[in-house]
């Protein structure tokens, strides 16, 4: 291998980690890119959807499920596996509220964004499936990258993401509480009951 060949290997090397690292870290703001996004490899869209619904830190204006959201459910996955009762770190216990409501935001946003897909699919059964699944994704998540999809929605898809933008800027959880909360307190408890789970 000749010299020019060896700086040309650094060369593109270079190029593609300054080009992912300016990538990764805008997935869950602007979206602002410096590539052509429908020009990505299929393991960089997959890793860049689970990017996008993680979103960004609470009190922020990044959208997604949110990483203590998703740090809660993994922490509590990781104590369920060791046998744990509670959920603990850095020398502090979760609450169990915390714990609900983390679950109930991963699957409420996972149910929006699947009838999203859903709707533009049957919609426009021609588009490409991940092109769609990534749109929604990047709906929920108010991060605005696209596949080069969004010129190609029909006027009912493109309500459907609006739709999408909505509820994940205002979260599923919130319109839900919004609706349907009791506003009574319960005097009494219902006894315990330990069901069989897989």
């Amino acid at each position: 291998m000749n010299i020019t060949m060896c700086w040309q290997t650094i060369a593109v090397f270079s190029v593609s980690l300054s080009q992912g690292c300016l990538l990764l870290p805008r997935r869950d703001t602007a979206g602002f890119n410096t590539i052509d996004m429908g020009e990505l490899a299929f393991p960089t869209i997959m890793l860049t959807i689970f990017l996008m619904w993680i979103g960004a830190s609470p009190n922020s204006t990044g959208g997604g499920i949110k990483t203590s959201t998703f740090a809660i459910a993994l922490l509590n996955t990781l104590s369920l596996a060791r046998g744990q009762t509670n959920v603990e770190v850095f020398k502090r216990q979760i609450a169990d509220i915390s714990i609900r409501r983390a679950f109930s935001i991963m699957w409420l946003s996972l149910l929006v964004i699947g009838m999203g897909v859903t709707l533009i699919s049957y919609d426009q059964p021609e588009l490409d499936l991940i092109k769609v699944v990534f749109e929604c994704f990047s709906a929920y998540s108010t991060v605005g990258l696209s596949l080069n999809l969004t010129t190609e929605l029909s006027d009912f898809s493109k309500m459907v993401v609006s739709v999408i933008m909505f509820v994940g800027r205002v979260s599923m959880l919130t319109i839900f509480i919004a609706l349907l909360k009791n506003r009574r307190q319960r005097n009494y408890r219902y006894p315990t009951e330990e069901i069989t789970i897989n």
